[in-house]
């Protein structure tokens, strides 16, 4: 099991990026064991969101609870921090707890997978969320999570780039295999972005698995890397140094604000988009388990939720930074408010896509890992044959059918097991792409 350290450093807040640096606390000065404030102690939050995020919703809660103080704390991105709270409890027990109350943020796979591990506490209410979304869940088994926001998954692009080199703009995920666009599309390692994992299991569902790992192959063949951090890909292309790459619907909004409409442009893939949950669940044996629900109620309250659309600087909006997220209360939307970043209601409309989150879960940490051994660890050699043969068909890899990935995916607990697999579609690749 990979190992983690909490770092105590404060998130830099890079404008596009869903997770900085490893940080302990991005808002205030509290820190776990250090004893209750006069009212209520720390609530002990584990984390991808950004800083703007953090922040934004700190700034609020202490109008509300000014004696509890919150601490934020993340390990890289969604996938660290899930490895990161597994691996804890493996050494610990749901009863004594592993000194975080909650966690907060990511995809809904994340919480699916907690829930089967039974590592999360029910909640006390659903806060009126709809069971099901065009097919995908907001709310968890027994309430075990729930929606506390929404996500989209396109692709972020830079228009001034594209326009100068007359690159072709893609409408749909396949368009980034393209071999005009070699070395200019930025991807995430899957093992480390929660982002990442979803956005290519997207491409996977909503192509077929076959013809989705050709996809994959040919977006590795023209990556100029895999990045373990899941903003970089989206500096990458808001510097320059690419030109397209995956991004979930609000960073990609909040780069394009940035930059200006005629710099950045966001692609929604054409008969391919999905929008998915993006929950908040109370971890077991949470050492201020009163303190979590209180803070899971006022995240979910019209007040809160209305930080993740409204305009900066609006009443009931934002202080610092427009976060650019669809709430997942679906009063908020009834009316929407003037100036909110959206005039969608992501409850009126459909996924263009079918989405299977169940298998998505049940796969989830083993398609992280063959993806990473078969595309990322191997990426120079996956490059050099895409260009020399830059044909789908001909180049593209499928390293397992998908009946006998799901049934490899079953036994994924077994760590012997695991490495066996681990070395088998390492070689794979290695004979592949030599």
């Amino acid at each position: 099991m990979k190992s983690f350290r909490f770092l105590p450093l404060i998130c830099v807040g890079v404008a596009v990026s869903g997770c900085g640096p490893k940080t302990e606390s991005a808002s205030n000065s509290a820190t776990a064991g250090s004893g209750d404030t006069a009212s209520g102690g720390v609530v002990t939050i584990i984390s991808p969101h950004s800083r703007e995020i953090q922040t934004e919703f700190a700034a609020l809660w202490k109008t509300k609870n000014p004696g509890i103080e919150l601490k934020w704390l993340d390990q890289g991105g969604t996938s660290d921090d899930l490895n990161f709270v597994r691996s804890q409890y493996a050494s610990s027990s749901k009863e004594k707890g592993i000194g975080i109350d909650l966690f907060f943020g990511g995809g809904p796979e994340t919480f699916t997978e907690l829930e089967d591990d039974g590592l999360l506490a029910p909640l006390d209410s659903d806060f009126g969320i709809p069971a099901k979304l065009n097919g995908l869940p907001l709310v968890g088994k027994d309430k075990s999570w729930v929606a506390a926001a929404l996500s989209g998954f396109g692709i972020l692009y830079n228009k001034k780039i594209a326009t100068r080199d007359k690159l072709p703009v893609p409408v749909t995920w396949e368009g980034l295999t393209d071999p005009k666009l070699r070395d200019r599309v930025a991807l995430a390692d899957p093992r480390h972005s929660g982002s990442a994992h979803t956005a290519y299991e997207i491409i996977l569902q909503s192509n077929g698995w076959d013809k989705g790992w050709k996809i994959l192959t040919a977006m590795a063949g023209n990556a100029r890397t895999f990045e373990t951090n899941s903003g970089k890909p989206l500096q990458n292309v808001q510097n320059g140094e690419a030109v397209f790459c995956p991004a979930i619907d609000f960073y990609a909004q909040k780069a394009i604000k940035q930059a200006g409409a005629d710099k950045m442009g966001y692609i929604e893939p054409k008969g391919q988009f999905v929008v998915t949950a993006d929950p908040i669940a109370m971890l077991p044996g949470a050492p201020n388990a009163e303190g979590a629900k209180k803070f899971v109620n006022f995240v979910m309250s019209k007040e809160a939720q209305n930080l993740w659309f409204l305009a900066k600087g609006t009443p009931g909006g934002p202080k610092n930074e427009d976060l650019y997220r669809l709430p997942s209360l679906p009063s908020a939307y009834k009316p929407i408010p003037k100036g909110a970043s959206t005039q969608l209601d992501p409850y009126s409309n459909k996924n263009t896509s079918n989405y299977d989150s169940d298998k998505a879960a049940v796969r989830r940490r083993a398609l992280d890992v063959l993806i990473g051994v078969t595309l990322v660890d191997n990426l120079d050699a996956v490059k050099a044959a895409w260009a020399k043969n830059p044909n789908l068909d001909a180049t593209g890899f499928v390293p397992v059918s998908e009946s006998e990935f799901m049934g490899i995916a079953a036994k994924w607990d077994d760590a012997k097991f695991v490495s066996e697999m681990e070395d088998k579609w390492s070689a794979a690749s290695r004979a592949k792409f030599q």
